[in-house]
């Protein structure tokens, strides 16, 4: 297992510890009652930074945080001011972030960030509004695909793109997240059983969108994204994978709106031949 990915495990770790320390037993999690419990102040600000969704300040040993409301989406809101709660409560965060005492940090939040202390204050963050026991527990009775992933949103109050990044975390079905801008793929998250399957390539930030695929087609049309239209299809692993098994797979598109990407759900629940 690799540095970044054992941090990011010690992230969720720690997001889960704080939620059974507060006493947290039912969803959704509200990041704004944990940090008023923490003295942190919290305020909206409009973001001129393009990619940048908050920020954390701090002054003395006073802590504040600030959350960009250009994208008026109530989930990906909380998971930034959860993403900033990483950086508070996350070991060693707070003096990389602030090495000469007070200052301001932008942070680009959502899983667009290759800095591993920002990948890290991510994976707080989902772990912190949807932790692992409580999600699993509610997963069970939401169905599949996007039909689930929409039911998690709703009951924790959370963006799709990290509810359905969740969603494949936990999923024992073989289960693809794809997140797309135009022809281009931006990001996979993969369920286990799917990254189990013998022999397949996964599909990487900067691959091309299967010219084949609903969601190729989907994102021809911009209005498709802005309007938060939706569409689904039947496809197979072959356009996606190479090297696949012969597997049938739902494809679940919608557009994001104001985000400008489009989100992807490849799923199933055949069962998967171990040769």
């Amino acid at each position: 297992m690799s540095y970044l990915r054992l941090h990011c495990r010690a992230a969720a770790s720690c997001a889960e510890k704080l939620v059974s320390e507060l006493g947290l037993t039912n969803l959704p999690i509200d990041p704004f009652e944990i940090a008023r419990r923490h003295d942190i102040a919290i305020k909206p600000k409009p973001s001129n930074t393009p990619g940048v969704s908050g920020f954390l300040m701090k002054v003395g040993d006073t802590f504040g945080i600030m959350y960009a409301t250009h994208l008026e989406n109530e989930g990906f809101q909380r998971f930034t001011i959860a993403h900033e709660l990483g950086h508070y409560f996350l070991p060693g965060h707070p003096d990389k972030l602030f090495p000469y005492g007070d200052g301001i940090h932008e942070s680009k939040g959502g899983f667009i960030s290759r800095d591993p202390i920002e990948e890290e204050a991510d994976h707080f963050a989902a772990s912190l509004l949807m932790p692992q026991r409580l999600f699993i527990v509610a997963l069970e009775s939401a169905g599949e695909g996007f039909t689930a992933i929409e039911h998690m949103s709703s009951l924790c109050v959370t963006s799709l793109t990290s509810t359905a990044i969740r969603y494949a975390n936990f999923s024992p079905d073989p289960v693809a997240v794809i997140l797309s801008v135009g022809s281009k793929i931006d990001f996979c998250f993969m369920s286990d059983v799917m990254r189990d399957i013998p022999g397949i390539t996964w599909i990487r930030k900067g691959d091309l969108v299967p010219p084949s695929s609903a969601t190729h087609r989907f994102n021809l049309d911009r209005d498709n994204i802005r309007l938060s239209r939706r569409d689904e299809a039947w496809t197979s692993m072959g356009p996606w994978f190479d090297g696949d098994p012969e597997m049938e797979l739902k494809e679940d598109v919608v557009g994001l709106g104001s985000y400008g990407k489009t989100l992807t759900v490849l799923f199933t629940d055949e069962i998967i031949d171990d040769e």
